[in-house]
């Protein structure tokens, strides 16, 4: 009961905040960045602590698909509001709000329950932390890279749109993608390289499509930042490359449970 309250009252505060970044988006509200933030950080905060009932059992730490799900998303939040401080990035917060309201409400309510790690592997449990945290920086980078995206392709048809309008410039945005791009690189190595040491078995665990996307992913992202600090690239370059490397990473992270978790289990 206690856990569904918390998840209730971090839904309503992220049912707010989208409907108050919505009217902001449109002109409607001239609110101060401290209001926001002040919303943000109550609904991240009870959606911690929703997700560390959820996550923590009796038997050790689980990781579902709905519960891996919602601690992305709430991570991503928390990233936001840490970046909101000093960069303009309070446009992504329309796409990660009611994602993580939808993923609360699949951890609490459709969960599916899976072997946890259990308490004495601290080692796997750093490891999946890590690739958690990895991939929730680099989810944001992918978001961003979408944006600025589009902000490209209306640049060069020399549109004036609201959407336009509502984005920083140009080199802000890149600037604050490849800011996510190294943060997130960083904590996808360290993930790696824990895997590496504390995961014995990647046959017997079905993780070798994982581990393999993983790596690939790695590769894309490497090249992404050589290219970037070497030849300059940006732009539409760039932007295609992180969703690249986005979509991927998803694929070994998350689409494994999906598939082995929900539809191998139907």
């Amino acid at each position: 009961m206690t856990v569904i309250l918390l998840s209730l009252l971090a839904i309503t505060a992220y049912g707010l905040g989208t409907a108050t970044h919505v009217r902001l988006y449109l002109g409607q509200w001239q609110l101060q960045p401290s209001f926001t933030f002040l919303l943000g950080l109550v609904a991240a905060a009870l959606h911690l602590v929703s997700n560390s009932l959820l996550i923590s059992t009796a038997q050790g730490w689980e990781f579902s698909f709905f519960k891996s799900a919602s601690a992305i998303t709430n991570i991503i939040v928390i990233v936001l509001l840490l970046f909101m401080r000093r960069k303009p990035v309070q446009n992504l917060f329309l796409i990660n709000y009611p994602l993580a309201i939808l993923s609360l409400i699949g951890a609490v309510f459709f969960t599916k329950q899976v072997s946890p790690i259990p308490r004495h592997e601290l080692g796997i449990l750093l490891h999946v932390s890590l690739s958690i945290i990895a991939y929730s920086f680099l989810s944001v980078a992918a978001l961003q890279a979408l944006l600025l995206y589009i902000q490209n392709k209306q640049l060069k048809a020399r549109k004036n749109s609201h959407f336009l309008k509502a984005l920083p410039p140009l080199l802000t945005m890149e600037t604050i993608l490849f800011a996510l791009i190294r943060a997130g690189f960083v904590l996808l190595t360290l993930a790696i390289v824990s895997g590496a040491i504390f995961i014995q078995d990647l046959f017997a665990q079905h993780l070798v499509h994982k581990t393999a996307l993983s790596l690939f992913a790695w590769l894309v992202f490497a090249i992404l930042l050589i290219g970037h600090h070497f030849y300059g690239w940006r732009g539409l370059i760039a932007s295609r490359w992180t969703l690249g490397g986005a979509i991927v990473l998803m694929l070994g992270f998350l689409g494994s449970k999906l598939v082995l978790e929900i539809i191998l289990s139907t």
